[in-house]
Protein backbone atom coordinates (compact mmCIF):
# COMPACT_ATOMS: atom_id res chain seq x y z
CA UNK A 1 0.00 0.00 0.00
CA UNK A 2 3.24 2.13 -0.60
CA UNK A 3 1.33 4.15 -3.40
CA UNK A 4 -1.37 5.07 -1.81
CA UNK A 5 -2.30 7.42 1.57
CA UNK A 6 -3.14 5.10 4.85
CA UNK A 7 -4.90 6.06 7.92
CA UNK A 8 -1.96 5.33 10.37
CA UNK A 9 -1.82 4.84 14.29
CA UNK A 10 1.36 6.51 15.27
CA UNK A 11 2.40 6.19 18.99
CA UNK A 12 3.02 9.40 19.85
CA UNK A 13 6.22 10.91 20.80
CA UNK A 14 5.94 12.66 24.05
CA UNK A 15 2.62 10.97 25.07
CA UNK A 16 1.48 7.75 25.79
CA UNK A 17 -1.76 8.36 23.29
CA UNK A 18 -2.62 7.34 20.13
CA UNK A 19 -2.05 10.07 16.80
CA UNK A 20 -3.64 10.64 13.72
CA UNK A 21 -1.41 10.24 11.08
CA UNK A 22 -1.26 10.86 7.35
CA UNK A 23 1.18 9.00 5.15
CA UNK A 24 1.13 8.29 1.53
CA UNK A 25 2.73 9.44 -2.03
CA UNK A 26 1.18 10.93 -5.06
CA UNK A 27 -0.82 8.47 -6.08
CA UNK A 28 -3.01 9.41 -2.26
CA UNK A 29 -6.63 9.27 -1.69
CA UNK A 30 -8.45 11.54 0.35
CA UNK A 31 -9.63 10.36 2.99
CA UNK A 32 -10.65 11.45 6.93
CA UNK A 33 -13.69 10.86 9.82
CA UNK A 34 -14.67 11.37 12.81
CA UNK A 35 -12.23 11.44 16.06
CA UNK A 36 -11.70 11.35 19.23
CA UNK A 37 -9.39 11.75 22.66
CA UNK A 38 -9.96 12.04 26.50
CA UNK A 39 -6.76 12.80 28.53
CA UNK A 40 -5.82 10.48 30.86
CA UNK A 41 -6.71 12.35 33.43
CA UNK A 42 -10.16 12.28 32.93
CA UNK A 43 -9.64 16.33 32.55
CA UNK A 44 -10.49 17.08 28.87
CA UNK A 45 -11.93 15.74 25.70
CA UNK A 46 -12.88 16.07 22.25
CA UNK A 47 -14.68 14.80 19.48
CA UNK A 48 -15.39 15.80 15.56
CA UNK A 49 -13.68 15.46 11.98
CA UNK A 50 -10.85 15.88 10.08
CA UNK A 51 -10.75 15.33 6.40
CA UNK A 52 -7.86 15.50 4.24
CA UNK A 53 -7.61 16.00 0.10
CA UNK A 54 -4.37 15.55 -1.92
CA UNK A 55 -3.27 18.54 -3.32
CA UNK A 56 0.40 19.33 -4.98
CA UNK A 57 3.56 17.24 -4.74
CA UNK A 58 6.23 18.92 -3.33
CA UNK A 59 9.93 17.81 -3.71
CA UNK A 60 8.69 14.26 -4.32
CA UNK A 61 6.70 14.40 -1.59
CA UNK A 62 2.52 14.85 -1.62
CA UNK A 63 1.19 17.81 0.24
CA UNK A 64 -2.81 18.27 1.80
CA UNK A 65 -5.85 20.14 2.07
CA UNK A 66 -7.01 19.48 5.31
CA UNK A 67 -10.08 21.15 7.22
CA UNK A 68 -11.34 19.86 10.97
CA UNK A 69 -13.76 20.95 12.99
CA UNK A 70 -13.48 19.69 17.11
CA UNK A 71 -15.58 20.29 20.14
CA UNK A 72 -13.71 20.58 22.90
CA UNK A 73 -14.32 20.10 27.02
CA UNK A 74 -12.49 21.03 29.75
CA UNK A 75 -13.82 18.47 32.54
CA UNK A 76 -11.50 19.82 35.27
CA UNK A 77 -12.08 23.62 34.81
CA UNK A 78 -10.61 24.33 38.55
CA UNK A 79 -7.20 23.01 37.98
CA UNK A 80 -6.13 25.75 36.64
CA UNK A 81 -5.12 23.98 33.36
CA UNK A 82 -7.67 24.56 29.21
CA UNK A 83 -7.78 21.86 27.23
CA UNK A 84 -6.52 22.63 23.45
CA UNK A 85 -5.97 21.19 20.35
CA UNK A 86 -2.16 20.59 18.99
CA UNK A 87 -0.53 19.25 15.47
CA UNK A 88 2.85 18.52 14.66
CA UNK A 89 3.40 18.20 11.19
CA UNK A 90 5.68 18.90 8.16
CA UNK A 91 4.70 22.07 6.20
CA UNK A 92 6.01 23.26 2.96
CA UNK A 93 7.60 26.60 3.02
CA UNK A 94 8.25 27.44 -0.54
CA UNK A 95 11.62 25.43 -1.14
CA UNK A 96 11.71 22.97 1.51
CA UNK A 97 9.70 20.62 4.02
CA UNK A 98 9.95 22.01 7.10
CA UNK A 99 9.08 19.84 10.16
CA UNK A 100 10.21 21.78 13.95
CA UNK A 101 8.89 18.30 15.87
CA UNK A 102 7.42 21.19 18.23
CA UNK A 103 3.44 20.89 19.45
CA UNK A 104 1.66 23.77 17.37
CA UNK A 105 -1.91 24.59 18.87
CA UNK A 106 -4.36 24.69 16.53
CA UNK A 107 -8.28 26.29 16.70
CA UNK A 108 -10.95 23.79 17.16
CA UNK A 109 -11.81 24.63 13.70
CA UNK A 110 -10.00 25.11 10.42
CA UNK A 111 -8.40 24.61 7.36
CA UNK A 112 -4.15 24.16 6.00
CA UNK A 113 -3.13 23.81 3.48
CA UNK A 114 1.08 22.57 2.00
CA UNK A 115 1.20 19.79 4.82
CA UNK A 116 2.27 16.50 5.25
CA UNK A 117 2.90 14.16 8.31
CA UNK A 118 -0.05 15.43 10.66
CA UNK A 119 -0.68 14.53 13.92
CA UNK A 120 -3.30 15.57 16.12
CA UNK A 121 -3.25 16.02 20.04
CA UNK A 122 -5.28 17.08 22.52
CA UNK A 123 -3.54 18.44 25.37
CA UNK A 124 -3.64 20.46 28.97
CA UNK A 125 -2.00 24.03 27.92
CA UNK A 126 1.28 24.13 29.14
CA UNK A 127 1.97 20.22 30.10
CA UNK A 128 2.68 18.37 27.16
CA UNK A 129 3.03 15.43 29.29
CA UNK A 130 -0.88 15.06 29.00
CA UNK A 131 -0.91 15.29 25.08
CA UNK A 132 -2.93 12.44 23.75
CA UNK A 133 -3.56 11.53 20.42
CA UNK A 134 -6.93 11.91 18.12
CA UNK A 135 -7.70 8.96 16.88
Amino acid sequence: MASRIARTIAVAAAGAGLALSLAGSAQANDGGGSYSARLADGCGSTSGTYHWYDSVVYNGKPSFRTNWDFDLWDLCSTNGYAVSLYRKYSKWNGSAWVNDGSYHKMAASGSETKVADVRIFLCEVGRPSTCVGIS
